[in-house]
């Protein structure tokens, strides 16, 4: 019996059928941590050298083969608030003039090859422009297949704001292949560097590694290696992968990534209604609703599947009860996620959806 299976999150989906993506940061974690009362910022990406600090790339993929397709227009949001640029490519919002510089033609690595794409580099430190309080970067614009514009909406990064407690780190989980499986029986090797207050550690020798699948029937254990392979057959169409990193019997801290699998027949498309864009605001409420199509055509493939399952989780990775579910897990042709669920999450829900398929 084959599988069907993907994920969805209620910030960071794109619209439309024919294009995959999501929003990939380089060089340093998009996260900045503070010590109350002063103007002491960890890491302090104004002390930075340029090609340091992060960068924020929009990976926008065909969704019926893999190869990846560049922007013809964009679009770059912080909060909301759509973001404009001078002359020299620095930001003229008001309070966030030169916080960010737009980087046309940004060389970004995906697999074995480099692509010239559209790029948001963080020039200043973030904190406190809104508040100590985690902010966002969203992308939206359009593409061009096949003569066609096909919009893309809301790509979206979290950008981590916390008190500093001390040693803070954070994981960064990366492959060689650009998340992306394009062949059947083709694998990839994914892998965790692990940042301490923004800076790479070379010596993990004190450090231990958990791999996990993520799935609706719960986690998956995988290796406990630095590394870890993932083939074509640990993948139904979409596969998100975590890694738990240990120092000692402590967890100090998990990353995901998630890997597509384009060589499959069919692929998952989620039709959100209810919201505009991906954003729930107070008193709105989503209908998430999956749905089969043929890769080759990009034709719904109804009649395929019958019933989804769905696992859902909250903002921190843990598993969340919507409101009139019994459970995390539940099966039906849909889900529906309220404002108030958010609120209850945390401000995020993910979500997890498998099907089989004869």
């Amino acid at each position: 019996m084959d599988k069907l299976s993907s994920s969805f999150t209620l910030v960071g989906v794109i619209d439309g059928t024919t294009i995959n993506g999501y929003v990939r940061v380089d060089n340093t974690p998009l996260v900045q941590r503070y010590n109350t009362g002063t103007n002491s910022f960890v890491p302090d990406f104004e002390k930075m050298a340029e090609n340091s600090r992060p960068v924020v790339v929009p990976i926008l993929r065909d969704a019926s083969t893999g190869d990846v397709v560049t922007p013809n227009s964009i679009k770059f949001m912080y909060n909301g608030l759509e973001l404009t640029f001078g002359g020299d490519n620095l930001c003229t919002n008001e309070g966030l003039e030169g916080v960010f510089k737009k980087l046309v033609d940004y060389q970004a690595a995906v697999g074995s090859q480099s692509y010239s794409l559209p790029a948001l580099r963080v020039m200043k430190n973030l904190v406190p422009i809104s508040g100590y309080d985690n902010d966002r970067i969203s992308v939206s614009g359009t593409v061009e297949v096949g003569g066609q514009s096909i919009p893309f909406n809301e790509l979206s990064k979290e950008v981590i704001i916390q008190e500093s407690t001390g040693n803070q780190y954070d994981v960064v989980i990366s492959n060689n292949k650009g998340s992306a499986i394009t062949e059947a029986g083709e694998s990839l090797t994914e892998r965790a560097d692990i940042y301490k207050d923004g800076n790479k550690i070379s010596d993990v020798s004190g450090f231990s590694f958990k791999w996990f699948k993520v799935t609706t029937e719960g986690d998956v254990a995988l290796g406990t290696a630095q590394t870890q392979s993932i083939s074509a057959s640990d993948v139904d169409n979409k596969l998100v992968v975590r890694c738990d990193v240990y120092q000692g019997d402590t967890l100090i801290t998990s990353g995901f990534d998630e890997v597509s699998d384009f060589s499959d027949p069919y692929f998952v498309r989620m039709d959100i209604t209810g919201i505009d864009g991906t954003a729930i605001r107070k008193g709105q409420t989503a209908t998430i609703t999956p749905k089969a199509v043929k890769r080759s055509s990009g034709e719904e493939a109804s009649g395929l599947v019958s019933s989804w399952t769905f696992r859902i989780q909250d903002n921190e990775g843990v598993d969340f009860t919507l409101t009139g579910k019994e459970s995390a897990s539940f099966s039906g042709t849909n889900c529906q996620v309220s404002y108030e669920d958010i609120k209850r999450a945390k401000m995020g829900i993910s979500g997890y959806v498998t099907a089989d398929i004869g």
